[in-house]
């Protein structure tokens, strides 16, 4: 609890440093001159946190960077933040969802245990969003509770930057299962709540939000008053799924009212945008609305020229998955390879620990038999010797296992049944040695008590003759 809440001020304190100059360049800039671990990880995370809002583009190498000062520093909090990270990457960069909610939940037990609620939340509204590309709406709805119920104290800075993600979500399940009422609960207090996270990528999303809500209701008026405030702001945004998601309820909008002239200009928008980002997905888009808009119009050249478009922007798409799918699969090997490299240290570390409490414990038995064996005092039973041998035997054995275990997997390249038989070999040197050194210390404690027996028997006869 300590490290997170030194953690929690500490980015508190770079928040308060940077508020005057949050730019990219100028955060790139002080993590070249920054060395200490924790100073990177925060820096890097206040980067991916500007690009990645803004723009959606989730820097893979930051990731990697990221996850290994996390395992570095063993702190639950900083590695479920990573895995986070590594989730959004394979979700927004690669399109590859399934990827993306593997990361989520291993970043689940993570924050709970580091008792992160801004970061839980966080995870739990990502998964929402997967679920919500993936159509599976009631799971979308049903993270995005999960999401709310584990909300940062009201206190928290970034209380209202997560609140309004819950509302975006829900409002979002509602709009998509044709509940406009309920996702004007959501939607119109999430401009509010927006501007007090400062947000205009949310407050732009509440925007088109209440349009298309409105829009559902039937309320045309209405929504076309909160379409033309989004569409204000939509030059100073450059979020890629957040543009998308404009066109996706406000195009289909101004088709349904025949607004054919408005509905080509936003198409064409789109299509620009995408040409401009490098997004194959808002050219698709742009291109299927400029299909409908010529459809619509009996323009059947340039209906069949946009839908010609639309299969190439397909084939893309398809094309650009392939090639996503073979650097994911890079991707993740580098991450099992950090997580693979982080175990073996923990494994290393813990079999030390194990070693040297074996050590420990052979010491004090071997110890309790000699004083056993050679006090001149005390007359102690054989059968207490012959227990403390077997005791001593199982802990030299797991003591040399312990020891010889990494040796062996490498001769034996982990072969079960080659390990058992080196085992078996090691017990086999073990037990005639055990005995030998049993029958030592019985003779000796024979002796030991043939002595002090007749010592007695000699101090009794000098007492009975004095009397």
């Amino acid at each position: 609890m300590k490290k997170i809440i030194i953690l929690i001020c500490f980015i508190a304190s770079i928040q308060n440093a940077y508020a005057q100059n949050t730019t990219t360049d100028s955060l790139q800039a002080i993590l070249v001159n920054t060395t200490k671990p924790i100073d990177r990880f925060t820096i890097i995370n206040k980067i991916m946190e500007t690009t990645g809002f803004s723009s959606g583009y989730i820097d893979t190498t930051s990731c990697i960077e990221m996850l290994k000062i996390a395992q570095q520093l063993k702190n639950d909090s900083l590695l479920a933040t990573a895995y986070n990270w590594i989730g959004s990457n394979f979700g927004r960069n690669q399109g590859n969802n399934i990827a993306a909610l593997e990361y989520y939940f291993k970043a689940i037990p993570l924050a709970e245990k580091a008792k992160d609620m801004r970061r839980l939340s966080s995870v739990y509204f990502d998964i929402s969003g997967v679920y919500f590309n993936l159509q599976n709406n009631e799971a979308g709805l049903k993270y995005a509770r999960k999401g709310w119920e584990n909300l940062p104290d009201k206190s928290h800075p970034l209380y209202d930057f997560m609140l309004a993600q819950y509302q975006r979500g829900v409002s979002t399940y509602y709009i998509l299962t044709n509940q406009p009422d309920s996702a004007l609960r959501y939607s119109l207090p999430m401009t509010e709540t927006s501007r007090r996270a400062k947000s205009l990528l949310f407050e732009f999303n509440s925007m088109h939000l209440n349009g298309a809500a409105y829009a559902k209701a039937n309320e045309k008026e209405l929504a076309d008053v909160y379409f033309r405030k989004a569409l204000a702001v939509l030059d100073s945004i450059r979020s890629t799924q957040g543009i998308l998601r404009f066109g996706i309820n406000y195009i289909p909008f101004l088709l349904a009212n025949n607004r054919l002239a408005d509905a080509k200009v936003q198409a064409v928008r789109l299509l620009n945008f995408g040409e401009e980002l490098g997004i194959n997905d808002l050219k698709l888009a742009g291109a299927g609305y400029m299909r409908q808009v010529f459809d619509s119009l009996q323009n059947r050249d340039s209906a069949y020229y946009y839908a010609r478009m639309e299969a190439e922007f397909n084939a893309r798409i398809f094309s650009q998955n392939n090639i996503n799918k073979t650097q994911a699969l890079a991707f993740n090997e580098q991450i099992r390879l950090i997580e693979d490299e982080a175990k073996k240290t923990e494994q290393a570390l813990q079999r030390k620990q194990n070693i040297q409490y074996a050590l420990l414990a052979l010491g004090i038995i071997i110890f309790v038999i000699l004083f056993l064996a050679l006090s001149r005092r005390h007359i102690t039973n054989t059968k207490l010797i012959q227990f403390l041998g077997v005791v001593a035997l199982l802990v030299v054995f797991e003591f040399l296992n312990l020891l010889l275990h990494p040796l062996l997997e490498r001769i034996t390249h982990h072969n079960p049944i080659l390990m058992l038989l080196a085992l078996v070999c090691i017990a086999a040197l073990l037990v005639p040695l055990h005995h030998k050194l049993e029958k030592w210390a019985t003779h000796k404690l024979v002796e030991k008590n043939k002595t002090i027996r007749l010592a007695a028997a000699k101090k009794t006869i000098e007492e009975l003759e004095k009397k």
